[in-house]
């Protein structure tokens, strides 16, 4: 049990824990945690065999449990096969981490294949607001449930380099403010409390190292060593904001105090947006 916690604080322990794209990144490092606070894990990803292995290391972190779910979140048929078999295999899911997608390295007019768009579409907005839509039923009414998305900083403003990523977050960010009023609309001081994540780049992550390139020429622009979270840290943070119940959490300070004033400022925004992609950017070449 973390540090941050005390017997009369929101802890994961007894807790079912649901968490997609758990084969490797933010999911994987989050699996770990939650195990060492002894939650019951369901682990969902593509890779039987991997999920196979994290779910073995997730018992022997202290998880009672770790049930593992193969599914391609791009088929809708695979999702509501996968979600029916989490229903009926956990009963209830106490917190749901919405974590996976892939993310773009690419200008707009740089696209070729155009099916990328769609994909990318499917995964980071359909994908999620499918495998809520089966799941939301089983989440307790309760201010204990915890209904968090996985998004990004790109979600609250316009990245260059990712359009289309830009396009699914910021969907994503209209879906979950709207998801929470409505709960509250319906459960009043018992609906579950929906947290948006806004993390910037996070280091060891399938969703930077694999960015999608969209039939582009160049390899996906990339981030520089040094600039970027680190994955252990980065969920050790979120674990504390989970738990503490933040409405939204993880963009950076000086986004914080720039972004209220986007009407004010906007063009020196942009600028300023250009000039930071621009530094802690590079863009492979081609040997």
């Amino acid at each position: 049990m973390g540090s941050f916690q005390s017997k009369n604080e929101w802890t994961s322990e007894g807790k079912n824990v649901l968490i997609t794209g758990a084969s490797s990144g933010i999911g994987l490092e989050l699996a770990k945690q939650f195990a060492k606070q002894g939650a019951s894990l369901a682990l969902l990803a593509r890779s039987k065999d991997t999920l196979a292995k994290v779910a073995d290391e997730c018992i022997n972190l202290g998880s009672p449990r770790a049930e593992i779910f193969v599914c391609d979140l791009t088929n809708e048929a695979d999702i509501k096969k996968s979600m029916e078999s989490i229903k009926d295999t956990m009963g209830t899911l106490d917190v749901v981490i919405l974590n996976a997608g892939r993310s773009q390295g690419c200008y707009f007019e740089e696209i070729k294949d155009v099916d990328s768009i769609g994909y990318m579409i499917k995964l980071n907005v359909t994908s999620v607001i499918s495998c809520l839509h089966f799941l939301l039923p089983i989440v307790p009414k309760s201010s204990s449930s915890r209904i968090v998305f996985i998004s990004s900083v790109a979600g609250l403003i316009g990245v260059p380099y990712r359009t289309i990523y830009c396009s699914s977050k910021h969907a994503m960010a209209g879906f979950v403010n709207a998801l929470r009023i409505e709960l509250l609309d319906s459960y009043g001081k018992d609906s579950p409390v929906v947290q948006l994540i806004n993390f910037p780049e996070v280091k060891g992550t399938n969703l930077n190292a694999g960015r999608m390139d969209f039939g582009a020429d160049l390899p996906p622009a990339q981030f520089k060593e040094g600039v970027i979270l680190d994955v252990k840290q980065a969920c050790t943070m979120l674990l504390e904001q989970i738990a503490l119940g933040a409405r939204e959490w993880g963009q950076p300070f000086k986004f914080k105090v720039l972004l209220p004033l986007r009407g004010l400022i906007a063009n020196v925004l942009d600028k300023i947006i250009l000039k930071t992609v621009k530094k802690t950017h590079f863009r492979p070449v081609i040997a």
